[in-house]
């Protein structure tokens, strides 16, 4: 292969009272735009923030083929690497090799290089056998490759915008400071957390419904076919309206670790997950966060406490939430370094605006030769969204559930040349296509679970996504 192409970025200091969203609106007027954003300050999770725009190129992946388009001068290094990387074995291999083509430096002015070029998702199904369904018109795997990305290094730190063309880059800053002074001037945006708002309707999926799905799970745990199942199902509702005033919504009323919004051709993905899949460090080092074991976060603060207190020693929730903290040292473990991999947190309780989940945290470092790619094909998809063992709880999902998953379940993030990557897990997610919102939630089923409890985790999971669009419709008078 070729030695990767270096290309010398460039850097402008922006305003403080820039915040993502403002970014998100300037950045979609040049083209798709991924912005990633560490709305709930944490010591340990996410805390930097990124909205890439002005795409070199896009990777897609639909049924096991890639293809990689050039949208502007210098996306052609990536049509090139495609091409070299073909009959790669995975789609994760595929964008690895395609990443390493390219090499970044800043111009010497103090501050770290952001991850580039790779923003974007891998769909659940994007390693499937290509005969089985998809969920239209998302593709299974998208990425856009740039060269372009405002970076918040810090919660409430005033960001930069990096790029290599600094013709466009002069013009983008200026852009970007003036919006963040006409937000100053107008004020916060007044936003509606909408908890009390009806939220079921007549055709979602009923407690009935969830009981016959209930009983063919607990059949499959009974015969030994595996140990937990996650099965999810999808709500849906109309959208007429704008991606990004969701997106608004969403972060005010239940801001994440590791929220994201992505625009591109075939739709919008609105994130508030709270879920590390994987991240990777220009090292090698490795970290997955899989978070099992949910109950709803009462307002009142005593309530919490209570509540906080029965989830930790609920002996159904810490067997889920070990079962799949197992299976992740399973997956590291094929690929790490002997010894490495080791759980330092187990069962660590977190709180976002509406849930208490336990997470347990997994630690490694990648075995020599071994690869980032070689990691997500081990550990793809999230086993926190399958099931143990993982591919008979794969197989038996597919059975019992409607259709494919699309982009929920799968993992959306970054990956950096220079060997950086974090991915997210995408829950508590709305999809945005042809006028439809689509939220996809599910809990998992072990030999102890109760139905009318599994049930009640799963709305709870689907609160704040319907929350957040029910305020959007009334807004706008109705229709989303």
């Amino acid at each position: 292969m070729p030695p990767p192409a270096t290309t010398t970025l460039r850097s402008w200091p922006l305003p403080a009272a820039l915040d993502v969203p403002g970014a998100v609106e300037r950045l979609r007027r040049r083209g798709p735009v991924v912005a990633l954003e560490s709305a709930l300050a944490s010591v340990d999770r996410g805390g930097q923030s990124f909205v890439a725009g002005v795409p070199l190129a896009t990777f897609t992946v639909e049924r096991g083929a890639v293809r990689v388009a050039a949208l502007r001068p210098g996306g052609e290094v990536f049509v090139g690497a495609a091409e070299r990387a073909k009959g790669a074995a995975t789609p994760f291999h595929a964008l690895e090799a395609i990443v390493a083509s390219v090499r970044f430096e800043a111009r010497g002015d103090g501050a770290s290089t952001p991850p580039l070029p790779a923003f974007g998702w891998f769909g659940y199904e994007c390693a499937a056998p290509p005969e089985l369904a998809r969920l239209e018109p998302f593709p299974d795997a998208w990425f856009l490759l740039t060269d372009t990305v405002v970076h918040w290094n810090e919660p409430g730190a005033a960001p930069r915008l990096w790029s290599a063309d600094v013709a466009a880059g002069e013009e983008l800053a200026a852009e970007l400071a003036a919006a963040a002074r006409a937000g100053a001037r107008g004020g916060a945006a007044e936003t509606d957390r909408g908890r009390a708002a009806p939220l079921a309707q007549d055709g979602d999926f009923s407690l009935d419904d969830y009981s016959a799905k209930f009983a063919e799970a607990r059949a499959a745990l009974a015969r030994g076919d595996s140990y937990q199942l996650c099965f999810t199902f999808p709500i849906e509702r109309p959208f007429a309206g704008d991606p990004l005033a969701l997106q608004r919504v969403l972060r005010s009323a239940n801001p994440a670790p590791f929220a994201a919004h992505v625009e591109a051709p075939f739709g919008a993905i609105v994130s508030s997950s709270p879920e590390r899949f994987l991240a990777v460090d220009a090292r090698g080092r490795v970290e997955a966060r899989p978070m099992k074991g949910t109950a709803a976060r009462p307002e009142d603060r005593a309530a919490r406490a209570q509540a906080a207190r029965e989830l930790v020693a609920s002996q159904k929730m810490l067997a889920e939430n070990f079962m799949i903290a197992d299976l992740l040292r399973n997956d590291l473990g094929r690929v790490c370094r002997i010894g490495s991999v080791r759980a330092t947190k187990a069962a660590l309780l977190e709180e976002t605006a509406t849930l208490l989940q336990l997470v347990s945290v997994i630690e490694g470092e990648l075995a020599p030769g071994r690869t980032r790619a070689d990691l997500l094909a081990s550990a793809f998809p999230p086993g926190s969204m399958t099931g143990a063992p993982k591919t008979r709880s794969v197989e038996l999902l597919r059975a019992l559930e409607a259709g494919p998953r699309g982009p929920y379940a799968g993992a959306l993030g970054y990956w950096s040349a220079d060997g950086r990557v974090d991915l997210s897990v995408v829950i508590r997610t709305l999809l945005l296509a042809r006028g439809t919102a689509r939220v996809q939630v599910g809990s998992g089923i072990v030999w102890d679970s109760e139905v009318g409890s599994e049930y009640a985790e799963c709305l709870a999971k689907a609160a704040a996504p319907l929350a957040a669009l029910a305020a959007c419709a009334a807004r706008r008078g109705g229709g989303g």
